[in-house]
């Protein structure tokens, strides 16, 4: 069961018309080009280089927004799924940093970001909400989880999505060079390993303005571990196919997540 996979990897800023308007544009290539699935990176409508909450409100946006509906436009004159990187999904009183795929039958999964990233002066919570829950969408007949950025670094939330039935996991992020260079490849390596999955990255591309330096790199890594496709630092729209029967293979002859002992990872409280 191959799938066609796009991931945009685009220099977001803080010009949302602009944004909006080159999200479309590489979605629509990837769609001639045969993507079934086409990712975008997180906050890919409003990425200002320095959290200002003032700048968020005023492009927050709800579920049915003008993003959300734009992409669902075309997901079903294209019959593809999109997950839409992530968007300032303004909820009553609180902002959330959400992720959303749109399926071609017009379908919306949500995932709103549980791990909030905090790094030297960044400090997400100052503007999100935390996330409560993990989330599988389903497209075509496929099961995908969605998660965002820093989530990376929290196994548990793909072992649980894993356990929901994702076969394949998202990872839409704004992943800085400076951790990034360290840890990225990695971490994306693990989560595929353990979980026996495929994950899909789509990160920012680096750009060539001022404000925070992007890592790139977005990419698809294989259930055993295996580099399928990577693109630069660059915007770049990357292109690849995943064939899920190689998850169904590689858990047949490394049955790994049949040895699991949930029973034994209990934590138990030490008594001081």
């Amino acid at each position: 069961m191959s799938v066609r996979i796009g991931i945009a990897q685009m220099v977001s800023g803080e010009n949302k018309v602009k944004n909006l308007k080159v999200a479309k544009g590489m979605v629509i290539s990837a769609a001639e080009k045969g993507a079934e699935l086409v990712l975008l990176p997180e906050l890919f409508g409003y990425l200002p280089p320095t959290i200002n909450r003032k700048g968020y409100l005023q492009n927050a946006e709800n579920i049915n927004g003008q993003t959300l509906t734009m992409l669902s436009k075309i997901a079903r004159e294209g019959g593809l799924a999109i997950i839409a990187g992530s968007i300032i999904e303004k909820s009553k009183y609180e902002l959330f940093n959400t992720s959303c795929l749109v399926a071609p039958d017009g379908k919306l999964f949500s995932y709103r970001k549980v791990h909030l990233f905090k790094f030297k002066g960044i400090n997400e919570s100052s503007i999100f909400s935390e996330g409560t829950e993990p989330s599988v969408a389903e497209f075509l007949g496929k099961k995908i989880g969605l998660t965002i950025c820093f989530d990376l670094r929290f196994p548990e939330i793909y072992r649980a999505e894993m356990l929901m039935g994702a076969e394949m996991i998202s990872n839409v992020a704004a992943f800085l060079e400076k951790t990034g260079k360290a840890h990225w490849m990695t971490l994306l390596r693990a989560r595929a390993i353990e979980n026996q999955v495929f994950v899909l990255a789509a990160n920012q591309a680096k750009g060539e303005g001022e404000g925070p330096v992007y890592f790139g790199n977005s990419c698809v890594i294989g259930p055993w571990g295996e580099l399928v496709a990577k693109a630069g630092q660059q915007e770049e729209l990357l292109i690849a196919d995943v064939d899920l029967r190689k998850v169904r293979e590689v858990r047949r002859e490394l049955p790994c997540l049949n040895a699991r002992r949930p029973e034994a990872y209990i934590i138990n409280k030490i008594k001081k």
